[in-house]
């Protein structure tokens, strides 16, 4: 990779106001329920903390890993579980977060793992949607819509490097073109 340059797309008050709308909706739908926020390893867990605190009801936190076994391969059946949650879901309100909502199957694949589960329901939120995300999958909170680029920060990495930016950028670079992030 080329030399990198950050450009800012969401600044920390963007995001902290956005994610402060998402939290209040989300308690609006379970005032009288404890869901489970499940964030999706890794590029969900900054998304996750601040999401809970702005959401400030009762509730109880969980990870899920998936990665696919070939990412040539998009097919669902290619995805397999890396790091499985450790609560009993069946019969509870989950609530899926994303960093970035996803663009190929691995989506697809971890609303069929959870419905194996037995939850009450499931919902999905994702701090970014993609302009050509996964639709098959409907999200329930979406933070920001954006176009086709890479983007950073916030928990969003690039080969694990970025993550620590408390703003979201777009990831720009004079070597080969980036693709959209992966769906971790």
């Amino acid at each position: 990779m080329g030399p990198t340059e950050v450009r800012v797309m969401l600044t920390e008050q963007q995001i902290r106001d956005r994610v402060k709308e998402m939290g209040a909706s989300i308690a609006q739908r379970h005032e009288d329920d404890v869901p489970i926020f499940i964030a999706l390893l890794n590029g969900g867990i900054v998304f996750l903390s601040d999401l809970v605190r702005a959401y400030g009801g009762d509730h109880q936190i969980d990870f899920l890993k998936v990665s696919r076994y070939d990412p040539t391969r998009r097919e669902p059946t290619a995805v397999r579980v890396i790091h499985d949650i450790q609560s009993d879901i069946k019969g509870r309100s989950v609530v899926v977060v994303e960093g970035v909502r996803a663009r190929g199957t691995k989506i697809q694949y971890v609303e069929r793992f959870l419905r194996l589960h037995e939850p009450k329901n499931i919902e999905y939120c994702a701090l970014i949607e993609p302009e050509d995300a996964q639709k098959s999958v409907p999200l329930n909170e979406s933070g920001f819509r954006i176009d086709k680029e890479f983007v950073v920060g916030y928990g969003l990495d690039f080969e694990e490097h970025y993550r620590n930016l408390p703003f979201v950028g777009a990831l720009t670079t004079n070597g080969p073109s980036l693709s959209q992030p992966k769906e971790a």
